[in-house]
């Protein structure tokens, strides 16, 4: 179930293209939604590839070299091993 709250402009036009095409709100609603949708290319989040936003940081900066290894680069015991040493 779904409840959308709509500007009265466009819930007066919703309302006439309902009554001129003989279809109900639901059923606009649910085509506007699916052409939307398909129209964006929504892949479902699980196969979205995260690219972290570097725009903040200037194209030399060294710190880019290491944002977003986390999921690939070596875990923190490892990162410890190496900055610190075995204890």
């Amino acid at each position: 179930m779904l409840s959308v709250r709509l500007p009265k402009a466009l819930e007066r036009e919703l309302n006439l293209f309902c009554t001129s095409h003989n279809m109900t709100k639901s059923h606009v609603a649910q085509a506007a939604l699916t052409a939307y949708l398909a129209s964006n290319s929504m892949a479902s989040p699980a196969k979205q590839i995260y690219e972290p936003d570097l725009s903040f940081l200037s194209p030399d900066d060294p710190i880019r070299q290491f944002i977003g290894i986390a999921k690939t680069g070596p875990s923190t015991d490892e990162w410890m091993a190496m900055t610190r040493g075995e204890d």
